[in-house]
């Protein structure tokens, strides 16, 4: 579920926090910071799932107001039910971690009363709901569809989600919209007759990537003087003081990558920490990084000192 580029970002995050207080943490509990962060994505991508059912309960809620209301309409004695009954919704609680979740009183969207107000409001205003509850076909991509709209239009685009998320966990922030698109893409695995045995995927793809961060985050805080040395001598006039901390920081990760990961290519880590730059530092950093990486990874191939092998190898 956490890509290699969330597992870069997070190393990133925890590496920052590190550098600017290294006395007061060892190697052991750098990675173990590392781990809670993540955990704390996975949480959240939890907490989505959450979201869902609670906007769902929320129309049962009105729908049953209505039928008790003194004159009711016709559209109150007959709702349409076709939201409520969302067979994908309505199977998210299926997984124990949501189910789990939703009982745990640690955090809840529902604290936020006037936040599900305000979303169902867009929703039922929305021409793609109207459409959708108009529409009397009744299938697993409609219901899909709909939720897919929900949390790309609505959702993740809300203003006052971003506020609960930085309130709650300073972890949170900047992983709504990529948590929401893995969510919509583990519901596309499954079909009519799977959700109703809905299961959250791993935190991790697999042992690989598993493995990649813990020697990530390790292997970068062991090497940290020795890329400093490196990017020093890269940058000849500059002086390292100079260089922004976080830019420092994801030039040693990108080291680390380069120069103690023979499997992965030296090109594929140079692009990603560079794209990462673009979103979290300076307008310059990405330029910068790649000037500074570029001639570093040529000196070290021309020096034979690139250690590179299998898919390492990709240029």
């Amino acid at each position: 579920m956490i890509s290699r580029r969330l597992i870069r970002i997070k190393a990133m995050q925890t590496y920052y926090s590190f550098l600017q207080d290294s006395d007061s943490q060892n190697l052991n509990s750098l990675q173990r910071e590392l781990e809670y962060n993540i955990k704390q994505s996975y949480s959240l991508f939890i907490q989505l799932h959450c979201l869902l059912i609670n906007i769902a309960d929320y129309a049962t809620e009105r729908i049953e107001i209505a039928k008790n209301k003194h004159i009711k309409s016709e559209a109150d004695l007959n709702p349409n039910t076709k939201f409520i009954n969302n067979i994908i919704i309505n199977n998210l609680h299926k997984a124990d971690q949501v189910e789990k979740t939703l009982r745990d009183k640690t955090f809840s969207w529902n604290e936020n009363p006037h936040f599900i107000k305000n979303l169902y409001a867009k929703i039922i205003s929305s021409q793609y709901y109207i459409d959708y509850m108009n529409n009397d076909e009744r299938s697993y991509k409609e219901d899909l569809n709909i939720i897919n709209k929900i949390i790309t239009k609505i959702i993740i685009v809300d203003p006052l989600i971003n506020e609960i998320i930085e309130e709650h966990s300073i972890y949170w922030n900047d992983d709504l919209e990529f948590l929401a698109s893995n969510l919509i893409a583990n519901l596309k695995k499954h079909d009519i007759k799977t959700i109703e045995n809905y299961k959250l995927p791993p935190i991790f793809k697999n042992q690989e990537d598993e493995d990649f961060a813990n020697k990530l985050i390790k292997t970068t805080a062991l090497h940290s003087s020795n890329y400093d040395e490196i990017i020093q001598q890269a940058l000849e006039k500059w002086e390292l003081e100079r260089i922004a901390l976080l830019d420092r920081v994801l030039l040693h990760l990108a080291l680390a990558e380069i120069m103690e990961f023979p499997n992965l290519p030296a090109k594929v880590s140079i692009n990603e920490y560079i794209e990462i730059s673009k979103f979290y530092s300076t307008s310059k950093s990405s330029v910068f990084i790649n000037g500074v990486l570029d001639k570093i990874y040529l000196e070290l191939k021309s020096s034979g000192k690139l250690n590179k092998s299998g898919l390492g190898l990709v240029e």
